[in-house]
């Protein structure tokens, strides 16, 4: 044993070493920080820019070239950045609630844990808060790979003054949950019904006898079961966490990429980071082809359009827009003189914002 603790020991005094340097050098990033934050301060700018976030992260993923997974340095980085950023401004931030929400995750995944959440009831909630100012910022879903557009959210838009700053794609992963350690002794299980429908045949294969709850939200189903030991719920993990339950199983989903994808909604336009969307509302006129000749000018151009939605106006039958999202930053000029061609053919054309374009979750 004493031979062992002769090897560890130096090993442990050089990790002790390397943190304490880690630490400094967290400190003195801070005092950089802090100079930023003066001069945002002083000229009104925004405090958080996530095209600035996400060249940090790309930086330094090119910078590694050890055994440091990649994935790692963004969740440490994110709350590095998220941490310091406090300091500067505590960033309140407005989401479709309640806490244990995918929609919560998805807020703590793109901020870090360092800002100030407040829950809403509704989408139109979060709109609120963000045009009122009594939040700096929203997160709000906007499509999810398994369930479709999520059309409240693209109506909100079209009265609203609020851009789109950021985006974020959430990989949706179901948990089974509960205060038990053995599946087996489950009697009952809360969740809402559109999670029951997306694992149906986990449940029908595991739980087949199991009485199933619907609860208003898969937060509120996590919140039943901490009063009601032989039960579970199907939530997200960061609805366990809250609600000091056991994750039993993970990723009971039956779709393997089930993914919600959220928009940051802000007053504020965000700058290029090279790699962006554009979103725009496009009115037409009723006219045969119209629909053809708003694309023409993108596909002159070789912009790619990751993303084409119809709603009705709601203002007369049969009126439609179209939402569009274009892989460009609104001040490239191929974008710009696209978009111009398109303002001669449509009745309005209202730009929602560029933001830097999120990865999927692989």
């Amino acid at each position: 044993m004493s031979e062992i603790l002769d090897r560890l020991q130096p090993l442990r005094a050089k990790i002790d070493h390397l943190d304490k340097e880690i630490i400094d050098l967290l400190n003195t990033r801070v005092e950089s920080v802090l100079e930023i934050g003066k001069i945002k301060s002083e000229k009104q700018l925004p405090y958080y820019h996530p095209e600035r976030e996400k060249a940090i992260l790309n930086k330094l993923k090119e910078y590694n070239g050890g055994k440091f997974p990649n994935h790692a340095i963004d969740t440490i980085f994110r709350e590095i950045i998220s941490a310091s950023r406090s300091l500067e401004k505590n960033l309140r931030v407005a989401f479709l609630g309640p806490k244990g929400s995918y929609s919560h995750l998805a807020c703590l995944r793109q901020f870090g844990s360092s800002v100030e959440v407040e829950p809403m009831a509704s989408i139109s909630d979060v709109f609120k808060e963000v045009e009122n100012e009594k939040v700096d910022y929203g997160v709000v879903p906007v499509e999810n790979s398994y369930g479709g557009v999520v059309a409240h959210t693209l109506d909100l838009f079209v009265d609203s003054p609020l851009k789109i700053y950021s985006e974020r794609f959430l990989q949706i992963s179901h948990c089974l949950m509960s205060q038990l350690e053995n599946i087996k002794d489950i009697k009952k299980i809360y969740s809402h019904a559109q999670s029951f429908a997306q694992c149906r045949l986990w449940l029908e294969n595991q739980l087949p006898n199991v009485e199933k709850i619907e609860a208003s939200s898969n937060s509120k189903a996590a919140s039943l079961v901490e009063w009601d030991k032989y039960s579970a719920a199907i939530a997200s993990e960061i609805a366990g966490e809250l609600y000091g339950l056991n994750i039993l199983v993970k990723n009971i989903q039956d779709a393997s990429e089930n993914i919600t994808r959220f928009l940051v909604i802000s007053k504020d336009t965000c700058e290029p980071s090279g790699e962006d969307k554009t979103s725009l509302i496009c009115s037409i006129n009723d006219e045969t082809g119209t629909l053809l000749k708003i694309l023409a000018p993108f596909q002159k151009r070789e912009i790619n359009l990751t993303k084409i939605e119809s709603r009705p106006t709601r203002k007369r039958a049969w009126d439609y827009l179209f939402f569009i999202d274009a892989e460009a930053h609104i001040t490239e000029t191929p974008l710009k003189e696209a978009i111009e061609e398109v303002k001669k053919i449509c009745l309005n054309v209202q730009i929602l914002g560029s933001y830097p374009k999120g990865s999927v979750p692989d």
